[in-house]
């Protein structure tokens, strides 16, 4: 497991329990999720099937999500997935964590 991706799992892990309002900016689209943090797994490439899963940080938990007309909307699985390819850890700090991959970036802090 590279080196930030250790680092984002150590925090993740240390917030385990609590409420971590996600913030993840894509393509021109924001989407805000409000997650409730039970465990992290680690999810390597080589271990899938599917060509098309790369390596990713598994947070299991139930959130909800905020909807076009500002509704709080269940997610539809217990679990949010952040793919870590080419992961940049910008800002770490106790309570909030700025990072970018080659997809998205990120702002997760507690809530």
């Amino acid at each position: 497991m590279e080196e930030n991706v250790q680092k984002l799992k150590e925090w993740l892990t240390s917030e385990v329990n609590e409420t971590i309002v996600i913030t993840k900016e894509e393509l021109n689209d924001l989407d805000t999720v409000h997650f409730s943090l039970e465990s992290v797994d680690y999810r390597d490439s080589e271990d899938t099937i599917d060509d098309y899963l790369g390596d990713a940080l598994i947070l299991r938990g139930s959130g909800s999500t905020l909807n076009a007309d500002g509704d709080l909307v269940p997610l539809p699985q217990q679990s949010y997935e952040i793919a870590v390819s080419g992961l940049k850890l910008h800002n770490i700090e106790a309570d909030k964590v700025e990072l970018q991959t080659e997809r998205a970036k990120y702002t997760l802090a507690l809530s």
